[in-house]
């Protein structure tokens, strides 16, 4: 009996060191984490850099587990070890969990996990790498996690201003021809060749090398737009600064990165070009080209677009008053609202908060206890660009009117810059100059007061307000009559 006391004990004292190490001074090892991971295709036997924080500098110290669909795992030990980085062997052991089609093994993504003194978190979908069986068509070599790949980097391969690097691509012989699991001459459908996707170390066989949502293709595109070359074209990126990447799992995320500034994501500009032959025009199928994309996360001005000649439609789209319509004012998907409005501007709720916060414009608070299922809670809301009509009601967004006042969407999503001046009433002027300017598409006081929104007002409702909760009492006819614009 005291013999199994004892061994239970030792157990127990095993079970603690595995899972908190305490660190020299005596506290609890911090949790590692995972944000890289190089490359993200790669044969059994291949070798994967793991790029993070807290792991065990000393190699025998830390642990890889590679997680099956099924739930199985395998092991392994890096081959080399350092706080922030771990070189890691795919094993043998992995080949045994991969996925069977008819008998034969597929390519299978495996979720990654590091123990060092504590576990990290299984790897997201955009960090798992997949993994082919050996001698398929796997990756032949591994990134250093600094931009240089294990492979050779030629004919302007993406190597600087903040690429990461994967090797030479699964599927590439050393010729630069495509191995037989990638036949003909793009296999991928990415618009870019197999010999050029040779070139550029990325997989022929992915069409998204880097698993971030954007096709490579694109990412390659506009990397050379944001050159704006005019003559001989240069290298596919400007090198000393960040470009759209091909090799960057991050930059093409729902959070990701907006490369030329006009306030669109490298995403976002890519379902655009994806989806539409032009403004207004459905594709009925994939792209079949890269010259002139439609929108270029390279350009802000990817197309020659005039704004429309009808004066509430021009209101709407064209913000600084130009005539001409960049990628952020334009109309994608036809609804009578601009790109960027959409996403992130003044068809969203947060919008108006951040905007009239007291600093940029007198301060204004949401209305309160109304759903409007508006672009920041409708799923997928980073898409409301690319859907003409996102509560499927059958109405455009732009002719919708989210808060049921009587005025458009399309009406209410901008205020002329002197609305306040020429709304609000005041002791010298008690009739206001154009009360239509106070506008507002997600609160139905404004511009007018109405009993939808003060027949039982929330209790404290605006008093931290430093402008009057609603406008002035609405004119005859309202709403069937109306001024064509704001500006009246």
């Amino acid at each position: 009996m005291r013999r199994l006391f004892t061994i239970c004990l030792l157990m127990l004292s095993a079970m603690a060191l595995l899972v908190g190490a305490p660190t020299a001074s005596g506290a609890m090892a911090s949790k590692p984490s995972i944000t890289r991971v190089l490359p993200m295709r790669v044969s059994v036997g291949g070798t994967l850099t793991i790029t993070g924080k807290n792991f065990e500098s000393t190699r025998s110290k830390n642990t890889v587990i590679f997680r099956g669909p099924d739930g199985r795992s395998a092991f392994a030990k890096p081959r080399h070890a350092s706080r922030t980085k771990l070189v890691v062997a795919v094993p043998a052991a992995v080949a045994r969990l991969v996925a069977r089609s008819s008998s034969a093994p597929r390519p299978t993504r495996f979720k990654l996990r590091v123990l060092s003194g504590r576990f990290s978190d299984f790897t997201s979908r955009r960090l798992s790498p997949v993994i082919v069986p050996a001698g398929g068509t796997g990756t032949g070599g591994s990134g250093d996690g600094n931009g240089k790949g294990g492979g050779t980097n030629t004919g302007g391969a993406p190597s600087g201003g903040g690429a990461v690097g994967g090797g030479a691509p699964g599927g590439v012989s050393p010729g630069g021809g495509a191995a037989p699991g990638c036949p003909g001459p793009d296999y991928d459908g990415d618009l870019l060749s197999n010999s050029r996707e040779a070139e550029l170390n990325l997989d022929p066989c992915l069409s998204d090398t880097d698993g971030d949502s954007v096709e490579d293709g694109y990412e390659y595109q506009a990397a050379v737009d944001l050159n704006h070359y005019t003559g001989t074209q240069p290298l596919p990126y400007p090198g000393k600064r960040p470009y759209p990447n091909p090799l960057d799992p991050g930059d093409g995320t729902p959070s990701g990165t907006d490369y030329d500034d006009d306030g669109l994501l490298l995403r976002e500009e890519f379902l655009l070009w994806l989806h539409y032959s032009a403004d207004g025009s459905r594709r009925a199928s994939h792209p079949d080209s890269l010259s002139a994309l439609l929108y270029s996360d390279g350009l802000q001005r990817s197309a020659v677009v005039a704004a429309p000649v009808e004066p509430l439609a021009q209101w709407a789209l064209d913000m600084n008053g130009d005539l001409v319509l960049f990628d952020d004012e334009r109309d994608a998907d036809a609804d009578g609202l601009g790109n960027w409005d959409e996403v992130r501007g003044a068809m969203t709720e947060a919008w108006w908060v951040s905007q009239h916060d007291g600093k940029n414009e007198p301060k204004e608070s949401r209305y309160p206890e109304l759903d409007f299922l508006d672009n920041e809670d409708t799923a997928p809301a980073f898409n409301a660009h690319t859907d003409p009509d996102m509560d499927g009601d059958g109405v455009l967004d732009g002719l919708d009117d989210n808060d049921h006042d009587g005025l458009s969407n399309q009406f209410e999503v901008r205020r002329p810059d002197d609305w306040i001046v020429a709304s609000i009433p005041t002791e010298e002027m008690p009739t206001p100059a154009n009360p239509w300017a106070y506008t507002h598409p997600f609160n139905p006081c404004k511009p007018f007061n109405s009993d939808r929104c003060h027949l039982h007002p929330p209790f404290g409702y605006y008093d931290s307000d430093q402008m009057p909760p609603v406008g002035p009492n609405p004119p005859d006819g309202y709403p069937a009559v109306h001024p064509v614009t704001p500006n009246g």
